[in-house]
């Protein structure tokens, strides 16, 4: 059973009253339409075990470790459909694996059924973020997975996402900057709607862009 603390701690690892009056409640509303972007801190991108090693060649348990970790959280936390092709349609061909019941059991004829009972079909996981914070004179690191898809036509091609659907950069990227949320484990998302997934990144993102517009407008 793997546990859910999402931190691991190294301090060797580096790189990465009165009412209101009328012209008060006139300066309120104009302010309330400037909503500050969430706070973005820097995280690193890998694939594998074995691409943190590389950058982090005095990290080698540290690094396995953390992506253990992320595999497990994506296990618990991965957008789940009830059906493999449900699923390619948003991630791409031979981009979805089993999950639950399901995990490991696929074969050839029944992959394409839907999952009835307790298995479902997920996204694999394209890599992990690695992000960190401050805290006293160590550093607490944590890691989440992202996902991409691969099918043109869908929202998330290119991109890299959260379990949540938030998009934190594009498929390449080394290093992106993202809100600390995107770290925070979520419940995983159940898609009943064929593309329903997608359509919630794409307005979450188009959310994100506002917010960060809206914030350099009023220098925020």
């Amino acid at each position: 059973m793997v546990k859910r603390s999402r931190s691991v701690l190294s301090p060797r690892f580096k790189k990465q009253a009165a009412a209101p009056t009328a012209a008060a409640v006139s300066v309120s509303l104009i302010l309330s339409g400037c909503s500050p972007a969430p706070k973005q801190e820097t995280a690193r991108v890998y694939k594998t075990a074995e691409e943190c090693i590389l950058v982090n060649p005095d990290q080698e348990q540290l690094c396995r470790d953390v992506f253990g970790e992320a595999q497990a959280l994506a296990e618990e936390t991965a957008p789940r459909f009830t059906s493999l092709s449900d699923c390619e349609a948003e991630f791409g061909a031979d981009q979805c694996m089993g999950g639950g019941d399901l995990a490991g059991s696929l074969a050839d004829g029944d992959q394409y059924a839907d999952s009835g009972g307790g298995g479902w079909f997920m996204p694999m996981m394209y890599g992990y973020m690695l992000g960190n914070m401050l805290s006293g004179s160590s550093r607490k690191y944590r890691a989440a997975p992202v996902y991409s898809s691969k099918n043109a036509r869908s929202p998330m091609y290119g991109k890299l996402v959260t379990g949540a659907g938030d998009t934190v950069g594009r498929a390449g990227d080394r290093v992106v900057r993202t809100s600390a949320s995107a770290f925070t484990p979520q419940k995983a998302t159940t898609v009943t709607q064929r593309g329903g997934f997608g359509k919630m990144a794409k307005v979450k993102s188009a959310q994100a862009r506002n917010t960060r517009s809206s914030s350099r407008s009023w220098g925020g």
